[in-house]
């Protein structure tokens, strides 16, 4: 049934949220070449951006689309106090760095699970070193079993920054439930 709701000025706020479209959360660690790119892609896509580095300089002054960004150093102690339901990028600008903000969410997922998606920028040689090594730290296959790496949708070749930006916000993409239909009632054509 269709109804009719009087709407004050008083209601604005909520309306407003009603009608805003949701943001799945992502936490991009990194914010070189890469992450640059991948920041202006993810910006017009239903995604809230919280970009994370430990250096200081590495973010543009006007983020694309909204993105929150934040410095911290040692980078993995953002970790924690990421929103739940993160998807989580690890592209900084050291393999170091990178194993540890992977060890931190790895130990995240194991205390909360609520990280849905982990994935690293790499190749399949860096994912072996790395798994080797976080086995090393105590890490069960299982666990090691929730990282994608390497990212982005297989098959799109190119190392080009933007190309692998589009790859992953593709993959990305792909890991969201589906949007709900609205019921449409149409209506009969007569001809």
């Amino acid at each position: 049934t269709w109804g009719f709701e009087v709407v004050g000025l008083q209601h604005a706020a909520a309306l407003r949220q009603r009608l805003a479209p949701v943001r799945h959360p992502v936490a991009l660690f990194g914010g070189g070449h890469v992450g640059r790119a991948l920041a202006r892609v993810l910006a017009p896509l239903p995604f809230a951006l919280a970009w994370i580095d430990s250096r200081d300089g590495v973010f543009p002054a006007d983020p694309p689309g909204g993105a929150v960004c934040e410095h911290s150093d040692p980078v993995q102690m953002a970790v924690p106090g990421l929103v739940p339901g993160s998807r989580v990028l690890i592209m900084s600008f050291s393999h170091a760095e990178d194993l540890d903000v992977l060890a931190a969410c790895l130990r995240r997922q194991r205390e909360r699970g609520d990280l849905p998606f982990i994935g690293l920028i790499g190749s399949r040689t860096k994912w072996a070193t790395f798994s080797a090594r976080l086995r090393e730290r105590g890490f069960t296959q299982p666990e090691l079993a929730h990282v994608t790496c390497p990212i982005g949708v297989p098959g799109i070749h190119g190392k080009e920054p933007e190309v692998v930006a589009l790859a992953v916000a593709a993959q990305l993409l792909q890991t969201l439930p589906p949007a709900p239909r609205m019921a449409q009632e149409r209506m009969p054509v007569s001809g």
